[in-house]
């Protein structure tokens, strides 16, 4: 069989979704999530992150780090066309977080939240998207208690 037949064969499977519809190759493409879904629960976990930082909550903090990354990770999987400054944003801008975390370092922490929220902005102004400009909310999260456990 050739690419073609292949291609045209696997454009008409349709695949469960578990609920009494099939869907096709395409049809689960488009419903693949975009940066307009996944930014805010970045935004959400990097506000976690900031307060479980501020409060010296370290094994939080680098939880919430993680699960952001996660998010960042598949922000630039789903949307390509954005997979470069996602990485060069985590490379440059979002992995100094990580070293202060780690090294439990509250002033260097909070000196690369800051710049990472700066870049983030700087990012939204180069990609068009200037009228989109993330602030850490001025309270902490009220679903955690991100007291540090000794």
């Amino acid at each position: 069989m050739d690419e073609g037949k292949i291609k045209q064969f696997i454009e008409r499977l349709g695949f469960s979704n578990g609920k009494n519809r099939d869907m096709t190759i395409d049809e689960i493409a488009v419903i693949q999530p975009g940066l307009g879904r996944i930014m805010p629960e970045i935004g959400a976990r990097t506000w976690k992150l900031y307060y479980a930082g501020q409060a010296e909550n370290w094994p939080n903090a680098l939880y919430q780090f993680k699960e952001a990354t996660k998010l960042f990770e598949l922000g630039a999987y789903t949307r390509p066309k954005h997979e470069d400054g996602i990485e060069e944003y985590l490379r440059d801008d979002w992995a100094p977080i990580r070293k202060a975390i780690e090294a439990e370092d509250l002033d260097a922490f909070m000196k690369a939240m800051d710049q990472a929220v700066d870049s983030a902005n700087a990012w939204h102004e180069k990609k068009d998207k200037g009228h989109i400009r993330w602030k850490v909310p001025s309270e902490p999260p009220p679903d955690l208690d991100l007291t540090p456990r000794k």
